[in-house]
């Protein structure tokens, strides 16, 4: 039977050598910088909006009449569907154009 001694020694050697290349890696330069796809919202802010804009009416329309057959309270957005569609489509249409990858 073969017995390998120092079995310790060998897997201290192997972390310390796996930490030492993942330190040294990042210090390698980069080969090339890569082409950033932008998303159909990053491209088209405005539509995005709308599409936003357009949901969140239908759903706080559909929800607030919901509520009111069912006869319980509505919050603000199912009392004011409309508004509160204009609302967010200008927020989606705003993160669209602020934090797109350029």
């Amino acid at each position: 039977m073969i017995t390998i001694r120092g079995t310790r020694g060998t897997g201290a050697m192997i972390a310390a050598l796996a930490v030492l290349t993942a330190a040294a890696v990042p210090a390698l330069p980069a080969a090339a910088q890569t082409v950033h796809h932008r998303t159909f919202a990053q491209k088209h802010p405005t539509a995005t909006g709308m599409a936003a804009g357009v949901g969140a009416y239908a759903l706080a329309k559909k929800t607030g009449n919901n509520r009111a057959r069912a006869g319980r309270h509505r919050n603000f957005a199912q009392k004011h569907p409309m508004l509160t569609g204009i609302a967010t489509g200008m927020v989606v249409h705003h993160y669209a154009k602020k934090h797109r990858q350029r």
